[in-house]
């Protein structure tokens, strides 16, 4: 017996070393010492090689192959069975390029596409793919040679939005209004008059498989569709979490650069540089899981739409909503866990915000803005270099901060309920408060905290302050303010605008001590280790086993649970939930893991 728990931890031992190596292995949190996406060892930096930090004067080849993806004769162009580009051409994308459920679109390590909208045409050219439901795409670039998606304009032209971008429609839930959450459109799609079923996306299956995606750098997309309505760099609806996404690079979007509605896909290491809107974007149900990303501001791009009388939009680090009502009476709910983010805002070290010009003050705001009873989670993160940090957004996020006794909710003297107040802030170092917002007639709003469209908001603000600042639960407490804001204290070089920008922390940076998993109610369940598979090896399996079909009653509500294969591997996840859905797994044995517990799970 003993020897067989050995082995099973030394093949799993070498197989998260396999997963670490290999972005197409399912997802799992990987536990880290330090905050934010990086640590100091440049061996470890996973931007090395493939991150492109001057697409703009990048000189990349010119299209050899004009005709694989054109579309711009009909306005669009549908492949059938599966298409394989060939990494040897570089093609010239025009038109929406579709892979239509069943079909399949396989993208080799070091491909390059190049794309130019023109609206002015007929019918218009929207130079996009786009992935329906059921439709696969496969994008396989490396660390050394990764897939490009950039603009067909000469180095030192290119500018956001000259294209349009990648969208995958899954088969995901999702809470936009429809009767059987189905069917619904991408924004911006429905004025394509000459494709008015194009890029639908909803169904019931959270599970659901859109293909993978790995190494790919996607630059100067965000096209505008119309007035306010332009293209992410990566748009995924109700995309399910069989899908496989990691090591995704979203340079000068016009809109954002990453955008979630709905669906439960996870991802890896993500950059969003210098976009226009928001870096990530979270909408209408989503519950995926994410660990590793950075996103950098430069205050020559932002949303030009952020003083318009309707329709404003200011440019966040994270921005979350539930649906667009922020109503409670919708079946999902808006709950992604980020971990391990580097989120550099528009302030450089050194400076204030006061320093930024009046536009740049006027369209930068947050490092997150969580509103529409979002319940968004993140965690082990670094922000530095915003007009201020977090911001709730209306009496419905007010209400599920997860510490409430910041808002005198329970007794102070009580232990924290973390069960039913879903917004989680957790273990994040905060630099520069002190140099960010200041104002002597704004009551809603500081340099850490803003509350807006609550009752009372300059009592709420000091609440969500203090929630902030909490250190009634010590290992969730966010690191505020521990070092000056000034070079050589956090990170290397996070601000070189014209050179290649660092992310790694300085050596003594408070970025490489704080990150906390099993103390943190989220992720605790999210994580697997050898010992806890050999662990529960030795324990009675959970009730009912085995199982078959239907789902797993856990008779509570838990914060998470995680089901693992025999490898470790996190292969269903749910969050506030009192069970688990079995539905999909092939028949063996699992674990999982609950309220910090594991045990065996049969599948028949």
């Amino acid at each position: 017996m003993h020897m067989k728990f050995t082995r099973i931890s030394f093949i799993f031992c070498f197989l998260m070393s396999v997963v670490a190596a290999n972005a197409q292995t399912p997802f799992y949190f990987a536990k880290t010492s330090y905050v934010g996406a990086l640590n100091n060892d440049p061996a470890a930096d996973w931007t090395a090689n493939w991150a492109n930090w001057d697409p703009k004067n990048t000189n990349y080849p010119a299209p050899t192959d004009v005709t694989t993806l054109d579309g711009s004769a009909a306005g669009f162009k549908n492949i059938s069975g599966t298409v394989t580009l060939d990494a040897s051409k570089v093609y010239l994308l025009k038109g929406f390029i579709v892979v239509p459920d069943g079909a399949k679109l396989v993208i080799p390590a070091g491909t390059i596409i190049r794309a130019l909208g023109d609206l002015s045409v007929t019918p218009r050219n929207y130079a996009s793919i786009v992935v329906e439901r059921g439709g696969k795409i496969e994008i396989n670039g490396t660390a050394t040679n990764p897939v490009v998606m950039t603009s067909a304009k000469a180095a030192g032209e290119r500018e956001r939005g000259d294209w349009g971008g990648l969208v995958i429609g899954g088969r995901g839930r999702h809470n936009l209004a429809n009767a059987n959450f189905d069917n619904v459109q991408m924004e911006g799609f429905n004025n394509v008059s000459f494709n008015p079923n194009l890029a639908k996306f909803g169904g019931n299956d959270n599970a659901d498989n859109s293909g993978s995606i790995s190494y790919l750098r996607l630059e100067f997309g965000g096209l505008a569709f119309e007035a306010n309505k332009e293209i992410n760099g990566l748009t995924l609806g109700a995309v399910g979490s069989g899908t496989q996404i990691s090591n995704v690079q979203v340079s000068y979007c016009n809109d954002d650069s990453f955008e979630w509605f709905g669906g439960a896909v996870n991802a890896k290491y993500l950059i969003a540089y210098k976009s226009t809107d928001d870096d990530f974007d979270t909408d209408n149900g989503y519950e995926g899981l994410n660990q590793f990303g950075i996103a950098i501001r430069d205050t020559s791009y932002f949303d030009l739409t952020y003083n318009a009388s309707s329709g404003a939009s200011t440019s966040e680090g994270f921005e979350s909503d539930n649906e667009a009502t922020g109503t409670a009476s919708v079946p999902f709910t808006t709950k992604a866990i980020f971990s391990n983010f580097t989120m550099v805002g528009p302030v450089p070290v050194g400076t204030t915000y006061s320093q930024l010009s009046s536009v740049a003050r006027s369209s930068f705001r947050r490092g997150a803005r969580i509103r529409r009873n979002s319940s968004l989670r993140i965690c082990n993160s670094v922000f530095m270099g915003y007009r201020n940090f977090v911001m709730i957004d209306g009496d419905s996020c007010v209400r599920k901060t997860n510490f409430p006794q910041a808002l005198g909710l329970v007794n102070p003297s009580t232990p924290v309920d973390i069960q039913n107040k879903q917004i989680f802030f957790a273990n994040n170092l905060i630099v520069n408060t002190a140099s960010a917002f200041t104002s002597t007639s704004d009551t809603t709003a500081n340099g850490l905290a803003e509350v807006a469209r609550a009752a009372g908001s300059a009592a709420k603000r000091d609440a969500i302050d203090a929630w902030l600042k909490q250190t009634l639960v010590p290992c969730l407490s966010n690191n505020i303010n521990p070092v000056p804001f000034t070079a050589g204290t956090v990170l290397e070089n996070p601000n070189a605008y014209t050179t290649t920008p660092n992310f790694r922390p300085v050596a003594g940076s408070p970025a490489l001590a704080g990150a906390e998993f099993d103390c943190n109610p989220i992720l605790v369940n999210l994580t697997s280790s050898a010992d806890e598979i050999e662990t529960a090896m030795k324990y009675s399996p959970v009730y009912p086993n085995p199982i078959s079909s239907g789902v797993l009653q856990f008779g509570r509500q838990v914060v998470s649970y995680g089901i693992f294969d025999i490898k470790g591997q996190l292969v269903r996840f749910g969050l506030d939930t009192d069970h688990a859905e079995v539905e999909g797994l092939n028949p063996g044995m699992y674990f999982i893991k609950l309220d910090n517990q594991v045990q065996k799970l049969i599948v028949q």
